[in-house]
Protein backbone atom coordinates (compact mmCIF):
# COMPACT_ATOMS: atom_id res chain seq x y z
CA UNK A 1 0.00 0.00 0.00
CA UNK A 2 1.48 3.48 -1.11
CA UNK A 3 1.36 6.19 1.08
CA UNK A 4 -1.46 8.01 -0.15
CA UNK A 5 -3.68 5.17 0.55
CA UNK A 6 -2.55 5.02 4.24
CA UNK A 7 -2.90 9.05 4.91
CA UNK A 8 -6.54 8.83 3.57
CA UNK A 9 -7.29 5.67 5.59
CA UNK A 10 -5.70 7.86 8.83
CA UNK A 11 -7.85 10.58 7.32
CA UNK A 12 -11.13 8.51 7.60
CA UNK A 13 -10.61 7.21 10.75
CA UNK A 14 -9.85 10.67 12.44
CA UNK A 15 -13.19 11.58 10.56
CA UNK A 16 -15.23 9.01 12.22
CA UNK A 17 -13.95 9.84 15.76
CA UNK A 18 -14.83 13.29 15.18
CA UNK A 19 -18.15 12.81 14.89
CA UNK A 20 -18.40 10.49 17.27
CA UNK A 21 -16.96 13.01 19.49
CA UNK A 22 -19.41 15.94 17.84
CA UNK A 23 -21.96 13.33 18.71
CA UNK A 24 -21.40 12.61 22.51
CA UNK A 25 -20.52 16.60 23.27
CA UNK A 26 -24.21 17.21 21.43
CA UNK A 27 -25.60 14.80 24.44
CA UNK A 28 -23.75 16.25 27.24
CA UNK A 29 -24.49 19.62 25.97
CA UNK A 30 -28.18 18.51 26.24
CA UNK A 31 -27.82 16.79 29.90
CA UNK A 32 -26.08 20.44 31.07
CA UNK A 33 -29.06 22.39 29.83
CA UNK A 34 -31.33 19.74 31.25
CA UNK A 35 -29.30 19.58 35.23
CA UNK A 36 -29.23 23.57 34.34
CA UNK A 37 -33.23 23.70 33.97
CA UNK A 38 -33.88 21.46 37.08
CA UNK A 39 -31.10 23.32 39.22
CA UNK A 40 -32.84 27.07 38.22
CA UNK A 41 -36.39 25.55 39.12
CA UNK A 42 -34.79 24.66 42.66
CA UNK A 43 -33.82 27.57 43.16
CA UNK A 44 -36.64 29.14 42.32
CA UNK A 45 -38.83 27.39 44.46
CA UNK A 46 -36.28 27.20 47.31
CA UNK A 47 -36.19 31.57 47.89
CA UNK A 48 -35.84 31.76 51.86
CA UNK A 49 -35.26 29.66 54.74
CA UNK A 50 -35.71 26.10 54.34
CA UNK A 51 -38.13 26.09 58.02
CA UNK A 52 -40.40 27.34 55.66
CA UNK A 53 -40.71 24.04 53.80
CA UNK A 54 -41.53 22.16 56.61
CA UNK A 55 -44.55 20.08 56.78
CA UNK A 56 -46.72 21.12 59.29
CA UNK A 57 -46.54 17.95 61.56
CA UNK A 58 -42.89 18.71 61.92
CA UNK A 59 -42.84 22.55 62.51
CA UNK A 60 -45.24 21.65 65.32
CA UNK A 61 -43.17 18.92 66.94
CA UNK A 62 -40.48 21.56 66.62
CA UNK A 63 -42.29 24.31 68.55
CA UNK A 64 -43.88 21.70 71.17
CA UNK A 65 -40.41 21.16 72.03
CA UNK A 66 -39.06 24.91 72.10
CA UNK A 67 -41.86 25.36 74.43
CA UNK A 68 -40.37 23.51 77.29
CA UNK A 69 -36.95 25.44 77.19
CA UNK A 70 -38.00 29.15 77.87
CA UNK A 71 -37.40 31.74 80.65
CA UNK A 72 -40.26 31.54 82.99
CA UNK A 73 -40.45 35.26 83.70
CA UNK A 74 -40.53 36.40 79.57
CA UNK A 75 -43.46 36.37 77.59
CA UNK A 76 -44.53 32.96 76.20
CA UNK A 77 -42.79 32.02 73.10
CA UNK A 78 -46.22 31.34 71.64
CA UNK A 79 -47.17 34.93 71.55
CA UNK A 80 -43.44 35.89 69.34
CA UNK A 81 -44.02 33.18 67.10
CA UNK A 82 -47.51 34.19 65.92
CA UNK A 83 -45.72 37.12 64.47
CA UNK A 84 -43.07 35.45 62.15
CA UNK A 85 -45.18 34.51 58.83
CA UNK A 86 -49.04 33.69 57.60
CA UNK A 87 -48.48 30.04 58.02
CA UNK A 88 -47.02 29.97 61.28
CA UNK A 89 -49.88 32.23 63.09
CA UNK A 90 -52.63 30.04 60.73
CA UNK A 91 -50.44 26.24 62.55
CA UNK A 92 -49.80 27.82 65.90
CA UNK A 93 -53.39 28.86 66.54
CA UNK A 94 -55.37 25.38 65.42
CA UNK A 95 -53.09 23.38 67.04
CA UNK A 96 -54.01 23.40 70.37
CA UNK A 97 -50.84 21.73 72.09
CA UNK A 98 -48.58 24.90 71.71
CA UNK A 99 -51.03 26.55 73.80
CA UNK A 100 -51.51 24.08 77.28
CA UNK A 101 -48.47 25.31 78.72
CA UNK A 102 -49.09 28.55 80.25
CA UNK A 103 -45.79 30.43 81.62
CA UNK A 104 -47.79 33.26 83.27
CA UNK A 105 -46.16 36.36 84.46
CA UNK A 106 -47.53 40.28 85.51
CA UNK A 107 -46.41 40.77 82.11
CA UNK A 108 -49.82 38.96 80.68
CA UNK A 109 -52.97 40.78 80.09
CA UNK A 110 -56.26 38.75 81.05
CA UNK A 111 -56.99 38.46 77.21
CA UNK A 112 -53.65 36.78 77.05
CA UNK A 113 -54.91 33.90 79.17
CA UNK A 114 -58.26 33.41 77.90
CA UNK A 115 -56.91 33.51 74.94
CA UNK A 116 -54.43 30.00 76.02
CA UNK A 117 -57.56 28.64 77.38
CA UNK A 118 -59.74 29.16 73.95
CA UNK A 119 -56.85 27.42 71.84
CA UNK A 120 -55.82 24.91 74.14
CA UNK A 121 -59.26 23.60 73.72
CA UNK A 122 -59.53 20.44 75.70
CA UNK A 123 -55.65 19.81 76.44
CA UNK A 124 -54.41 19.36 80.00
CA UNK A 125 -52.94 22.14 81.22
CA UNK A 126 -49.47 23.15 82.87
CA UNK A 127 -49.71 26.08 84.69
CA UNK A 128 -47.03 28.00 85.60
CA UNK A 129 -47.15 31.50 87.52
CA UNK A 130 -44.21 33.47 88.27
CA UNK A 131 -43.54 37.02 89.38
CA UNK A 132 -41.01 39.73 87.76
CA UNK A 133 -37.42 39.54 88.50
CA UNK A 134 -36.39 41.58 91.67
CA UNK A 135 -35.42 44.61 89.79
CA UNK A 136 -39.08 44.65 88.16
CA UNK A 137 -41.41 43.94 90.85
CA UNK A 138 -44.09 45.42 91.57
CA UNK A 139 -46.33 43.05 93.41
CA UNK A 140 -46.90 44.95 96.26
CA UNK A 141 -48.72 47.81 95.19
CA UNK A 142 -52.81 46.99 95.00
CA UNK A 143 -53.38 47.49 91.84
CA UNK A 144 -50.44 45.40 90.83
CA UNK A 145 -52.38 42.51 92.74
CA UNK A 146 -55.30 43.28 91.48
CA UNK A 147 -53.90 42.58 88.21
CA UNK A 148 -52.58 39.27 89.08
CA UNK A 149 -55.68 38.53 90.37
CA UNK A 150 -57.05 39.04 86.94
CA UNK A 151 -54.92 36.85 85.56
CA UNK A 152 -55.90 34.02 87.65
CA UNK A 153 -59.27 34.14 87.80
CA UNK A 154 -59.89 32.63 84.98
CA UNK A 155 -58.04 29.54 85.53
CA UNK A 156 -60.37 28.45 87.92
CA UNK A 157 -62.97 27.47 85.33
CA UNK A 158 -60.91 25.08 83.67
CA UNK A 159 -59.85 23.03 86.89
CA UNK A 160 -60.53 20.13 85.36
CA UNK A 161 -57.96 20.68 82.76
CA UNK A 162 -55.05 20.76 85.36
CA UNK A 163 -52.42 18.77 84.98
CA UNK A 164 -49.63 20.37 86.62
CA UNK A 165 -50.11 23.66 88.93
CA UNK A 166 -47.09 25.63 89.50
CA UNK A 167 -46.76 28.75 91.92
CA UNK A 168 -43.27 30.45 93.34
CA UNK A 169 -41.58 33.65 94.41
CA UNK A 170 -45.01 35.74 95.50
CA UNK A 171 -45.30 36.88 99.13
CA UNK A 172 -47.19 34.87 101.09
CA UNK A 173 -50.19 37.49 101.33
CA UNK A 174 -50.40 37.87 97.41
CA UNK A 175 -49.99 33.89 97.35
CA UNK A 176 -53.19 34.09 99.52
CA UNK A 177 -55.03 36.46 97.48
CA UNK A 178 -54.03 34.36 94.83
CA UNK A 179 -55.43 31.05 95.83
CA UNK A 180 -58.74 32.03 97.41
CA UNK A 181 -59.34 32.65 93.31
CA UNK A 182 -59.74 28.79 93.64
CA UNK A 183 -61.89 27.92 96.54
CA UNK A 184 -64.83 27.10 93.64
CA UNK A 185 -62.26 24.09 92.50
CA UNK A 186 -64.49 21.14 93.68
CA UNK A 187 -63.06 18.76 90.88
CA UNK A 188 -59.42 18.79 89.21
CA UNK A 189 -57.49 16.35 87.42
CA UNK A 190 -54.37 17.96 88.20
CA UNK A 191 -51.34 15.60 88.87
CA UNK A 192 -48.45 17.97 90.43
CA UNK A 193 -48.98 21.20 92.69
CA UNK A 194 -45.89 22.86 93.41
CA UNK A 195 -46.61 26.15 95.65
CA UNK A 196 -44.29 28.22 97.37
CA UNK A 197 -44.11 31.45 98.62
CA UNK A 198 -41.02 33.87 98.42
CA UNK A 199 -38.24 32.61 100.52
CA UNK A 200 -37.36 36.21 101.85
CA UNK A 201 -40.76 36.77 102.72
CA UNK A 202 -42.38 35.85 106.03
CA UNK A 203 -45.98 34.39 106.58
CA UNK A 204 -48.41 31.23 106.97
CA UNK A 205 -50.82 30.63 104.86
CA UNK A 206 -53.70 28.56 105.31
CA UNK A 207 -54.06 25.02 103.77
CA UNK A 208 -55.70 25.50 100.53
CA UNK A 209 -59.36 24.23 100.91
CA UNK A 210 -59.69 22.42 97.70
CA UNK A 211 -56.53 20.38 98.07
CA UNK A 212 -58.21 17.00 98.94
CA UNK A 213 -57.98 13.72 97.98
CA UNK A 214 -62.25 14.31 96.74
CA UNK A 215 -61.04 18.14 94.58
CA UNK A 216 -57.74 16.49 93.16
CA UNK A 217 -58.03 13.16 92.64
CA UNK A 218 -55.49 12.47 90.15
CA UNK A 219 -52.39 14.33 92.68
CA UNK A 220 -49.09 12.35 93.16
CA UNK A 221 -46.89 14.86 93.56
CA UNK A 222 -47.76 17.61 96.37
CA UNK A 223 -44.89 20.22 97.49
CA UNK A 224 -46.04 23.29 99.92
CA UNK A 225 -44.19 25.94 100.98
CA UNK A 226 -45.03 28.56 104.29
CA UNK A 227 -48.82 26.51 104.37
CA UNK A 228 -50.44 25.91 108.02
CA UNK A 229 -49.77 21.89 108.11
CA UNK A 230 -53.77 20.52 108.94
CA UNK A 231 -54.36 18.47 112.16
CA UNK A 232 -54.93 15.76 109.90
CA UNK A 233 -53.25 16.30 106.26
CA UNK A 234 -55.55 14.96 103.39
CA UNK A 235 -54.59 11.36 102.77
CA UNK A 236 -53.99 11.25 98.85
CA UNK A 237 -52.00 8.52 96.81
CA UNK A 238 -48.76 10.21 96.44
CA UNK A 239 -45.20 9.91 94.82
CA UNK A 240 -43.63 12.86 96.45
CA UNK A 241 -44.78 14.92 99.44
CA UNK A 242 -42.46 18.52 100.59
CA UNK A 243 -44.14 20.23 103.21
CA UNK A 244 -41.94 23.71 104.49
CA UNK A 245 -43.25 25.53 107.23
CA UNK A 246 -41.72 27.46 110.29
CA UNK A 247 -44.46 27.64 112.13
CA UNK A 248 -44.96 26.28 115.18
CA UNK A 249 -48.49 26.17 115.52
CA UNK A 250 -49.78 25.00 118.76
CA UNK A 251 -48.56 25.40 122.24
CA UNK A 252 -47.28 22.81 124.56
CA UNK A 253 -49.88 23.57 127.07
CA UNK A 254 -52.96 22.08 124.39
CA UNK A 255 -53.36 18.50 124.74
CA UNK A 256 -50.67 16.54 122.09
CA UNK A 257 -52.28 15.61 118.61
CA UNK A 258 -51.63 12.81 117.00
CA UNK A 259 -49.00 12.78 113.75
CA UNK A 260 -50.37 14.59 111.06
CA UNK A 261 -49.22 13.48 108.54
CA UNK A 262 -49.81 9.67 109.65
CA UNK A 263 -52.77 8.93 107.23
CA UNK A 264 -51.35 10.72 104.38
CA UNK A 265 -48.35 8.02 104.97
CA UNK A 266 -50.16 4.87 105.44
CA UNK A 267 -51.97 5.72 101.99
CA UNK A 268 -49.11 6.55 100.12
CA UNK A 269 -48.01 3.46 99.57
CA UNK A 270 -46.29 4.08 96.12
CA UNK A 271 -44.35 7.27 98.00
CA UNK A 272 -40.83 7.56 96.37
CA UNK A 273 -39.75 11.39 97.79
CA UNK A 274 -40.29 12.93 101.51
CA UNK A 275 -39.47 16.16 102.60
CA UNK A 276 -40.32 17.16 105.92
CA UNK A 277 -39.36 21.12 106.93
CA UNK A 278 -39.87 22.80 110.08
CA UNK A 279 -40.75 22.15 114.10
CA UNK A 280 -41.55 19.62 115.25
CA UNK A 281 -44.84 21.20 117.14
CA UNK A 282 -45.78 22.01 113.28
CA UNK A 283 -46.07 17.83 112.56
CA UNK A 284 -47.97 17.32 115.72
CA UNK A 285 -46.97 14.26 118.13
CA UNK A 286 -43.93 12.80 117.11
CA UNK A 287 -43.61 10.33 119.44
CA UNK A 288 -44.17 7.30 116.63
CA UNK A 289 -43.63 3.83 117.19
CA UNK A 290 -40.28 2.49 115.73
CA UNK A 291 -41.34 0.66 111.89
CA UNK A 292 -45.04 1.73 112.33
CA UNK A 293 -44.69 3.52 108.68
CA UNK A 294 -44.24 1.48 105.48
CA UNK A 295 -42.88 2.92 102.89
CA UNK A 296 -41.69 0.20 100.38
CA UNK A 297 -41.22 2.61 97.70
CA UNK A 298 -39.11 5.35 99.08
CA UNK A 299 -36.16 5.98 97.76
CA UNK A 300 -34.90 10.08 99.25
CA UNK A 301 -36.22 11.14 102.58
CA UNK A 302 -35.15 14.67 103.52
CA UNK A 303 -35.69 16.01 107.00
CA UNK A 304 -34.52 19.94 108.07
CA UNK A 305 -35.65 20.38 111.75
CA UNK A 306 -35.91 23.89 112.63
CA UNK A 307 -36.03 23.38 116.71
CA UNK A 308 -34.39 21.40 119.24
CA UNK A 309 -38.10 20.51 120.81
CA UNK A 310 -37.71 16.76 121.97
CA UNK A 311 -39.24 14.49 120.33
CA UNK A 312 -38.05 16.26 116.85
CA UNK A 313 -38.25 14.49 113.03
CA UNK A 314 -35.66 12.61 114.33
CA UNK A 315 -38.27 10.02 115.40
CA UNK A 316 -39.70 10.06 111.69
CA UNK A 317 -36.65 8.00 110.67
CA UNK A 318 -37.30 5.53 112.96
CA UNK A 319 -40.75 5.05 112.82
CA UNK A 320 -40.02 4.32 109.06
CA UNK A 321 -39.83 1.09 107.19
CA UNK A 322 -37.91 2.11 103.92
CA UNK A 323 -35.72 -0.55 102.35
CA UNK A 324 -35.35 1.16 99.16
CA UNK A 325 -33.81 4.28 100.61
CA UNK A 326 -31.11 5.85 98.38
CA UNK A 327 -30.81 9.20 99.60
CA UNK A 328 -30.80 10.68 103.19
CA UNK A 329 -30.46 14.27 104.01
CA UNK A 330 -30.88 15.07 107.59
CA UNK A 331 -29.84 19.02 108.34
CA UNK A 332 -31.29 20.52 111.50
CA UNK A 333 -30.64 24.55 111.79
CA UNK A 334 -29.13 24.58 115.03
CA UNK A 335 -26.14 22.21 116.61
CA UNK A 336 -29.01 19.55 118.00
CA UNK A 337 -26.63 16.25 118.16
CA UNK A 338 -30.01 13.99 117.72
CA UNK A 339 -28.57 11.34 115.63
CA UNK A 340 -27.38 8.13 117.09
CA UNK A 341 -26.12 4.84 116.21
CA UNK A 342 -29.20 3.20 117.13
CA UNK A 343 -31.81 5.13 115.07
CA UNK A 344 -30.24 3.36 112.35
CA UNK A 345 -30.10 -0.05 113.46
CA UNK A 346 -32.51 -2.34 114.02
CA UNK A 347 -32.09 -5.81 116.11
CA UNK A 348 -31.19 -7.83 113.26
CA UNK A 349 -29.94 -5.49 110.51
CA UNK A 350 -29.26 -1.52 109.48
CA UNK A 351 -32.51 0.18 109.29
CA UNK A 352 -31.62 1.73 105.75
CA UNK A 353 -29.00 -0.91 104.36
CA UNK A 354 -29.06 0.38 100.48
CA UNK A 355 -28.12 4.63 101.19
CA UNK A 356 -26.08 5.89 98.77
CA UNK A 357 -26.18 9.48 99.47
CA UNK A 358 -25.98 11.12 102.75
CA UNK A 359 -25.94 14.14 103.91
CA UNK A 360 -25.68 15.07 107.75
CA UNK A 361 -24.91 18.56 109.06
CA UNK A 362 -25.43 19.72 112.96
CA UNK A 363 -26.80 16.56 114.39
CA UNK A 364 -23.69 13.98 115.17
CA UNK A 365 -21.58 14.24 118.05
CA UNK A 366 -18.39 12.07 118.22
CA UNK A 367 -19.58 10.46 121.70
CA UNK A 368 -21.42 8.09 120.26
CA UNK A 369 -20.08 4.91 118.62
CA UNK A 370 -19.30 6.25 114.94
CA UNK A 371 -17.77 2.94 113.78
CA UNK A 372 -21.32 1.49 114.58
CA UNK A 373 -22.84 4.49 113.13
CA UNK A 374 -20.88 4.29 109.59
CA UNK A 375 -21.60 0.62 109.19
CA UNK A 376 -25.31 1.04 109.71
CA UNK A 377 -25.04 3.02 106.06
CA UNK A 378 -22.72 0.37 104.08
CA UNK A 379 -23.61 1.03 100.84
CA UNK A 380 -22.69 4.97 100.89
CA UNK A 381 -21.16 6.28 97.94
CA UNK A 382 -21.39 10.10 98.20
CA UNK A 383 -21.42 12.05 101.40
CA UNK A 384 -21.85 15.51 102.77
CA UNK A 385 -20.69 16.31 105.94
CA UNK A 386 -20.51 19.49 107.89
CA UNK A 387 -18.02 20.59 110.28
CA UNK A 388 -19.09 17.95 113.69
CA UNK A 389 -19.68 15.28 111.04
CA UNK A 390 -15.98 15.69 109.74
CA UNK A 391 -14.58 15.50 113.10
CA UNK A 392 -16.72 12.49 114.16
CA UNK A 393 -16.28 10.36 111.09
CA UNK A 394 -12.71 11.40 110.02
CA UNK A 395 -11.23 12.37 112.82
CA UNK A 396 -8.69 9.48 114.91
CA UNK A 397 -6.55 6.49 114.58
CA UNK A 398 -7.28 4.36 111.45
CA UNK A 399 -9.36 2.68 110.74
CA UNK A 400 -11.36 5.59 110.80
CA UNK A 401 -15.70 5.69 110.93
CA UNK A 402 -15.34 6.91 107.29
CA UNK A 403 -13.11 3.63 106.28
CA UNK A 404 -16.58 1.58 106.54
CA UNK A 405 -17.81 2.73 103.82
CA UNK A 406 -15.68 0.94 100.69
CA UNK A 407 -17.54 2.20 97.95
CA UNK A 408 -17.11 6.09 98.70
CA UNK A 409 -16.77 8.33 95.84
CA UNK A 410 -17.22 11.36 96.82
CA UNK A 411 -16.84 13.61 99.75
CA UNK A 412 -18.53 17.02 100.43
CA UNK A 413 -17.81 19.43 103.36
CA UNK A 414 -19.82 21.99 104.06
CA UNK A 415 -18.43 25.91 105.34
CA UNK A 416 -14.67 24.18 105.55
CA UNK A 417 -12.81 25.72 108.40
CA UNK A 418 -9.32 25.10 109.10
CA UNK A 419 -9.77 22.52 111.20
CA UNK A 420 -11.99 20.54 109.35
CA UNK A 421 -9.64 21.21 106.48
CA UNK A 422 -6.74 19.50 108.50
CA UNK A 423 -8.54 16.40 109.34
CA UNK A 424 -9.68 15.86 106.19
CA UNK A 425 -6.17 16.31 104.94
CA UNK A 426 -5.03 13.60 106.83
CA UNK A 427 -7.46 11.18 106.48
CA UNK A 428 -6.32 11.68 102.33
CA UNK A 429 -3.01 11.04 103.70
CA UNK A 430 -3.77 8.10 105.49
CA UNK A 431 -5.49 6.61 102.59
CA UNK A 432 -2.61 6.88 100.09
CA UNK A 433 -3.13 6.16 96.46
CA UNK A 434 -6.37 4.24 96.28
CA UNK A 435 -9.19 5.03 94.23
CA UNK A 436 -9.51 8.64 93.34
CA UNK A 437 -11.84 10.53 95.35
CA UNK A 438 -13.76 13.75 94.71
CA UNK A 439 -13.81 16.36 97.76
CA UNK A 440 -16.36 19.07 96.98
CA UNK A 441 -16.20 22.47 99.77
CA UNK A 442 -19.28 23.92 99.92
CA UNK A 443 -20.16 27.71 101.23
CA UNK A 444 -16.56 28.21 101.22
CA UNK A 445 -14.69 31.24 102.50
CA UNK A 446 -12.19 31.98 100.84
CA UNK A 447 -8.70 32.84 102.91
CA UNK A 448 -4.88 32.97 102.62
CA UNK A 449 -4.71 30.01 104.86
CA UNK A 450 -7.66 27.91 103.05
CA UNK A 451 -5.70 28.52 99.78
CA UNK A 452 -2.83 26.88 101.06
CA UNK A 453 -4.72 23.37 102.21
CA UNK A 454 -6.84 23.60 98.61
CA UNK A 455 -3.37 23.01 97.02
CA UNK A 456 -2.44 20.16 99.21
CA UNK A 457 -5.65 18.27 98.81
CA UNK A 458 -5.78 18.80 94.81
CA UNK A 459 -2.62 15.98 95.47
CA UNK A 460 -4.82 13.31 96.36
CA UNK A 461 -8.31 14.15 95.10
CA UNK A 462 -10.48 15.69 92.81
CA UNK A 463 -11.54 18.76 94.43
CA UNK A 464 -14.39 20.77 93.70
CA UNK A 465 -15.53 24.65 95.33
CA UNK A 466 -19.20 25.68 95.26
CA UNK A 467 -20.44 28.58 96.70
CA UNK A 468 -17.57 30.29 96.99
CA UNK A 469 -17.06 33.66 99.37
CA UNK A 470 -14.49 36.11 99.81
CA UNK A 471 -14.22 36.79 103.26
CA UNK A 472 -12.73 40.30 104.51
CA UNK A 473 -12.74 40.68 108.27
CA UNK A 474 -15.87 38.98 109.18
CA UNK A 475 -17.93 39.76 106.00
CA UNK A 476 -18.04 37.15 103.36
CA UNK A 477 -18.87 38.75 99.96
CA UNK A 478 -20.35 35.71 97.73
CA UNK A 479 -18.55 35.11 94.21
CA UNK A 480 -20.58 34.05 91.03
CA UNK A 481 -19.65 31.97 89.51
CA UNK A 482 -18.77 29.39 91.67
CA UNK A 483 -15.20 28.19 91.08
CA UNK A 484 -14.42 24.78 90.10
CA UNK A 485 -10.11 23.52 90.37
CA UNK A 486 -10.07 20.32 89.29
CA UNK A 487 -6.80 18.91 89.44
CA UNK A 488 -5.27 15.16 90.62
CA UNK A 489 -1.70 13.80 91.42
CA UNK A 490 -1.10 10.38 92.53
Amino acid sequence: MDKTTQLRAELYRLKEREAALLHELDMIRAAAARVQGTLDELMHTSKGALVHKLPNETLVAILEHATTFHCTTCVDPCWKWLSVCRRWKSVITHTSSLWAHMSITPRWTQAMVKRHLVHSRDMPLTITIRPLPMRERWFGITGARRHLLLLVAPLAGHAGRWRSLDIRGFPPSTLQCMLDQFDCVSLSRVERIHIESDKYESGVIPWPSWITPEACPRLTHLHLSAFHIPDVVPAFDLDSLALITDNTQWSPSVPSLPFALHDVLLSSTRLASLTLYGTGRSFRDLSLAPDSIPLPHLRTLSLYPRDVDMPGLEHVLMALVAPELRHLNYVPRWPTETLTPDMFHRPDAPRFPRVTHLRIRNAISGRHDMPAFASALPMVQHAALGGAEVAAFLAGPRPRPVDHWPRLESLAVIEPEISIMENVFRWLTDRGAKKPLRVSLEQVANSSEFAEYHERLMRYAIVELHDVGIKIGKAVFPVSPSLRAVRIRV
